[in-house]
This record gives C-alpha cells, structure tokens and sequence, in this order.
C-alpha cells in the first residue's frame, strides 16, 4: 500500500499543469505573489482531479489560512475562478471552478456599436450580473459623463465594489467623482480620478455619511475647522498643518469645551512667555480656564523635583490620551464589522468563552484535562479560521478590530516589557 502510494506521488509530479499565457501575461503580473501560488498549486490538484482544501493549501505553502481565504476572493473578482456553495447559507464551506481564460476573453461575441456591451463583458460573472441593477448602470453612465470618457471595466469594478461591498450610496459615488473632476490636473484622467474618488468614497462612507446634503454639510464644516486649526498653530509661531493628534485636542477645545476660536487664540498668547510654545501648554491653559482657574500655569517658583514631578504627570496624560484614542478607533471599527456582519460578534463571544474554558480546563488538574484541552483548542483555531474567513470575506483585514498604538513598541504607556522607558517617553517629554 505505502510502495502505491509512493508510486502515485511520482506519477503526478512526472505530469504537466496547463497554464494559461493569459494568465501568464495579463494576471500574474499585476497579482499578489502568494495569491498566485495559491492559484497554481490549486490548478495542479484540480487538474489532477484531487481535492485539496483550504488548510492544505496553508500547509503546503506556508502561509496563514486567511491569505488564502483573501487569494480565492482576489481571484473571483479576477474572473480567473468561480465559486459554488453547496449550501448558499454556509459561506464557509465551498467549490472552486478555474474559469477558461481564452473562452472568457475571446470567446465572445460582441455586439458593433454598444460601448456598453463591451466594456461590461470584461468583466467576472458575479461583476456584471450586478450591473443589471438599473441605479448602477446609471451611476456609470453618470460617472462616463463626469469624466468625460469611456471607462474601463477595472473602473466599474471599483465602482461597484463601493457600492455593494462597504455600502456607499450611488450619490455619494458620483459627487466623489463631480469633486474629484474639480482639478484641472484630474479632468479627463478616470484612473487619477478614480484613485482620489476612492479616498472620498471610503472616508466618507466611514464617516456615516450616506447624502449628498450630509457630506457637503461635513465638508463646510471641516473646511471651517481647518481654518481654525491654521489660526492656532500660526499664533504658536508654527507655520505648518496640524498633526493628527494636535487636531485631537484641538477638537476638544472647540467640540467639548464648546469654546470659541477668540477665547483658544487669548490661551496661545499665554505661551509669549515659555521657550517652546506648543499645543500641549495651550491644553493645559485652557482646561484650567474651563475649571475656573484663571490664573491657569502663571509659572515661577517650585523645586526642580516639583517641576520635574509635573513633566511626568503631563508625558503620562499624553499616554493616557493616545491609549485612550487607540482603544476608541478600535471600539468604532469593532462596532463597524458588527453591524454589517452579526457573525462575527457571535463568533468573537464564542472564541473569548472558550478561551476561558481552556484556561479553566487547565487549572483543574482532572485526568483527561490533556486530550480535553486539546480538542478545545482544535476548535478554537477552527472559530479563528471561520472568523478570518468572514472578515476577508468581507472585505476587512483580519488584525482591522485591533487596536493599533501610537507607539507599538510600548503601547502606549512609555514603558517596554523589560521595564525600560521607551524611546518615545523622551520624545513626547521634550514636547512638554
């Protein structure tokens, strides 16, 4: 049995894999390396006539089962495979079919005169059955017209992956498209306008902002807080555009404090008198305002170690904004994946209690705790994979809920795991 095996093993290494030399040339250039090995290891076995499975393909290739997961739906959209599910509820749980390149792409017939026909025959399956949608077939015309040529169908992909994929309203698209169109340096470019349409379309769809009336409301209102961060920073001696997180707490001034630009520009004029005039002073000056301190950091007086105590009160603050920022954004975009998919929250509940119960498994101290921890955490990884495979699914990457720091290296709290300060503490207490 096993000299079968060892025999079958060479009679398909001794055979070929047809590839197609339009896969070559037009696809494999433009892919993702792994994504390509993925597709030609895949390619081998189906035309082996052998199975190979998701996790066979991690194994084989060495590369974590979630890029895998992303490589099949870069593909689709690629118009290079088709996917068939058994079950249309379990989106786990599916066949691949390789598509015949040459077939796709001369095999069809086209109608002379019908712009339309063209451009939307090039595209995947799942792609162009979308565009029977009416609304989307007007937004491409209108897009056309904005743009003042023909566009292609990597255009209209894009296009409609706003719309279906991340939720965009087709009006939102096409004023993204109008404001994009505003530079002369972009008219009549649709790949320059597109790659600038496609900024507006994600942050404003993150954003909530689903009208044509709420994103021109966003956009008066944020042309307006630029205008004011400009004034604060020019008053301070900084000739430049404010930091992310000077516009923070900036933010906090004019959002939470309700304060007004007149009472903010009075602060700066506080800092005449210190060496290093910066936000941070400025924050300080105006929180003491709000507390009824209006004498707010006169300065003089106090023992070194005073001051120095003072120093580190304020670097540690810092970290605490910038935790607490971090620890936002992440809550915000937890919640984002929540709502479009309700899987995923189900499944992170499930993880997190059975984590939970591997831990008390292992503090128990029972005699089969071994083989019991053991399956727990074959299924365990099996909810990991089924939770990356909903989030590439979707079209978010697997690490998008976490929270991502300031500073990587200390998360935040000016300290690394050995007990050392971080490099970051001394830059972040010269800004104090």
């Amino acid at each position: 049995m096993r000299f079968r095996k060892e025999r079958s093993i060479k009679f398909n290494l001794m055979s070929d894999t047809h590839i197609e030399n339009i896969f070559i040339n037009e696809m494999m250039a433009v892919a993702p390396g792994d994504y390509v090995k993925v597709y030609l290891l895949a390619l081998m076995y189906a035309e082996l006539g052998m199975e190979i499975g998701n996790h066979d393909i991690s194994k084989h290739l060495r590369m974590p089962v979630e890029d895998v997961l992303k490589a099949w739906t870069y593909w689709e959209s690629e118009g290079a495979v088709r996917k068939y599910y058994e079950n249309p509820e379990d989106r786990l749980r599916y066949d691949v079919e390789f598509i015949n390149l040459k077939s796709m792409t001369y095999g069809r017939r086209k109608t002379a005169g019908d712009g339309r026909k063209k451009q939307t025959s090039d595209l995947p399956p799942n792609i162009s059955a979308l565009l029977s949608d009416r609304k989307l077939q007007e937004l491409c015309r209108e897009v056309e017209s904005i743009a003042g040529c023909p566009i292609s169908p990597e255009v209209i992909k894009d296009i409609v992956s706003w719309v279906t994929d991340i939720g965009a309203s087709e009006e939102v698209v096409a004023y993204a498209y109008r404001y994009a169109a505003r530079k002369p340096e972009r008219q009549g470019k649709i790949n320059a306008m597109t790659n600038y349409a496609r900024k507006l379309v994600r942050s404003w769809t993150d954003k909530g902002l689903n009208s044509v009336s709420a994103v021109e409301a966003y956009l008066e209102e944020n042309d307006l807080r630029r205008n004011q961060y400009k004034r604060v920073l020019k008053a301070l001696g900084m000739n430049r555009g404010a930091s992310e997180e000077e516009q923070r707490i900036m933010d906090v001034w004019f959002d939470e404090l309700a304060l007004d630009i007149e009472t903010v520009l009075s602060a700066c004029k506080k800092t005449s008198g210190i060496n290093s005039p910066n936000i941070n002073y400025v924050d300080t000056v105006l929180k003491a305002w709000a507390k009824g301190d209006t004498k707010a950091r006169s300065g003089g007086g106090g023992s070194k170690e005073s001051a120095g105590k003072q120093q580190l009160s304020a670097v540690n603050k810092v970290y605490e904004r910038l935790r607490e920022k971090a620890e936002h954004e992440a809550d915000a975009r937890r919640d984002e994946v929540y709502v479009r998919v309700p899987e995923i929250k189900k499944l992170d509940a499930a993880i997190m209690k059975q984590s939970v119960d591997i831990s008390r498994a292992m503090l128990s101290g029972a005699g089969n705790a071994g083989s019991k921890i053991v399956s727990m955490r074959a299924e365990l990884e099996n909810m990991k994979s089924e939770k990356a495979f909903l989030m590439t699914e979707n079209n978010f990457t697997v690490d998008y809920m976490d929270i991502v720091y300031h500073c990587k290296i200390c998360k935040d709290t000016g300290t690394k795991d050995n007990g050392d300060r971080c490099a970051c503490f001394a830059g972040h207490l010269a800004e104090i």
